[in-house]
């Protein structure tokens, strides 16, 4: 197999060809959140679905993210069309839409609706789609190439998952919707759920769920894994789970949603996925089809509670059954030399600030960054309203600061850089537009800077975080969003049939991942 193209450049591997006969089926597996770090602790306590595929696959202890923004959204968009941000146009989760002068979420989309399930209807409910994707993914280019015989299907616990991993237009897209409390699409995709999804819907009702409850297993193996208590310090309790186990459903204050950070929904995606393979026919020919999971409950576990907690260590125990539960599944209904796997993630995480090594680390409010911005620009302008906002920790300029003359604006930008560059832990400001056309011969960071820039999207600085620190409104838990090795590299486990195990510990690209895939549903 080829080693995948190093570094964090966008030049595409040459990609290894499949074994003859072609593969039925390719399975992509997201873990949001699982950063490098966080698998080399936990990796000899894989045992079934995340274990097999360490004793099958090339194991690449590392790949890298190569741009600043550090999300769900542009992390799954870079996994399924190898190009990053400056070219998905997908530059965060969500961002300041300066013409709508308010923040949207990446997969949001007012021309089309959400589907509703039985008695359960979708008013209400933001639409979401891949619409903002500006090129071609996956499921796109095997559509071409098989002349559209190939059958793709994306399950996700969340739209944005869902709607950006494989491209813009997969035969089928699925995702879990709390407000319904099940797994739905849009309009975008189809005009109805399929009717293997409502027969699911109708035997295994996520509402059956909802009175469970998740328990810790060997606490003393925890704590000795950990080197914590359960509840620790920095542990969130968000929907009013609480810090420490058990959790129950029934007490949240909106269990649907709290079923989000269990490892419940990973069951209702790997069940989903599960009934897709009869329900789609994948792999039931022998033209190559494509099965993508993002599982999204990890990322909810390690927001709230932290990568270093009991509650990682438990959820990622669960998940490894359900990877395997899912890989027993293929090998009965395809046959285990009839399909490969290829296993990585979105991005890292942060540490918890109460349990990292960096001195002084912190959570830095927007609010904070926003307030000596404004101050800064007012030095220049004068009393006003000069920021539109501070999202995804970029600063946008209000639109009475853009009808002031380039030579102001640019003082005005001059002095928030440094006003910010000032504010405790922060490591750096970026001005996003001065960068050059080209992020060639640029230093490491305002190379990240430049492979997120989208002009008319993303805003007019990046605020970079010390490593350790975080731009975030939460007063606990962690997040991804800074452009530092705890974010940028996670692991990546590909199963290639006939191809031998290995470890490659050299770093590659994330952005190799979808020339990869390209090659095994040809």
């Amino acid at each position: 197999m080829s080693a995948l193209v190093a570094g964090g450049g966008c030049k595409p591997p040459v990609a290894p060809r499949p074994p003859q006969p072609a593969l039925r089926l390719v399975v992509l597996i997201v873990i949001d959140q699982w950063p490098s770090w966080g698998f080399a602790q936990r990796r000899d306590l894989y045992e079934h679905g995340l274990g097999r595929l360490i004793d099958e696959g090339v194991v690449y202890k590392q790949v890298e993210y190569p741009y600043a923004t550090t999300f769900t959204a542009p992390g799954h968009a870079a996994i399924g069309t190898g190009q990053p941000p400056s070219v998905t146009g997908i530059v965060a989760n969500g961002w300041w839409r300066r013409e709508q002068r308010r923040e949207r979420q990446a997969e949001a989309d007012d021309r089309v609706t959400i589907l509703p399930l039985p008695g359960r209807p979708s008013a209400g409910i933001e639409g979401a789609s891949g619409a903002a994707l500006r090129v071609d993914g996956i499921a796109d280019w095997m559509r071409e190439a098989s002349g559209g015989k190939a059958r793709s299907v994306v399950i996700g616990g969340k739209p944005r998952a869902a709607c950006l991993v494989a491209g813009r237009r997969p035969d089928v897209v699925l995702w879990y919707e709390p407000k319904l409390k099940g797994m739905t699409s849009s309009t975008a995709y189809a005009e109805a759920l399929p009717g293997w999804v409502l027969a699911l819907d109708r035997e295994r009702p996520v509402a059956d769920l909802l009175d469970d409850e998740w328990t810790a297993g060997d606490a003393a193996m925890l704590r000795r894994r950990t080197g914590i208590d359960d509840a620790a310090p920095g542990e969130g309790a968000e929907h009013g789970l609480g810090i420490e186990f058990p959790y129950r459903l029934a007490t949240a204050t909106d269990p649907a949603k709290a079923l989000r950070s269990t490892p419940l929904l990973d069951r209702v995606e790997i069940e989903t996925a599960i009934a897709a393979i009869p329900g789609e026919q994948l792999g039931a020919d022998d033209v190559t089809d494509l099965l993508v999971v993002s599982l999204s409950a990890h990322d909810y576990v390690g927001h709230n509670w932290g990568q270093e907690s009991w509650e990682m260590i438990e959820h990622e125990r669960a998940l490894d059954a359900e990877i395997g539960r899912l890989l027993t599944a293929l090998d009965g209904a395809v046959g285990a030399r009839n399909y490969a796997v290829v296993l990585t993630s979105d991005h890292g995480a942060t540490p918890l600030v109460e349990h990292g090594t960096h001195p002084g680390a912190r959570r830095i409010p927007p609010a904070e960054l926003e307030a000596a911005a404004e101050a800064a620009a007012a030095t220049v302008f004068g009393p006003g309203d000069w920021v539109s906002s501070i999202s995804s920790a970029m600063v946008y300029l209000s639109p009475a600061a853009h009808v002031r003359s380039p030579s102001q604006r640019a003082r005005a930008l001059d002095a928030i850089t440094t006003r910010l560059a000032a504010v405790p832990q922060v490591a750096r400001v970026i001005p996003l537009d001065a960068l050059p056309a080209s992020c060639a011969d640029l230093d490491e960071l305002s190379r990240r800077a430049c492979f997120t820039r989208v002009a008319g999207e993303t805003g007019e600085l990046l605020v970079v975080p010390t490593d350790g620190s975080l731009v975030t409104s939460y007063t606990t838990g962690t997040s991804h969003d800074a452009p530092s090795s705890d974010n940028n590299l996670v692991p990546l486990i590909v199963r290639i049939p006939g191809t031998a195990p290995a470890t490659v510990s050299t770093t590659g690209s994330i952005l190799s991942v979808a020339p990869l895939l390209r090659e095994l549903v040809r």
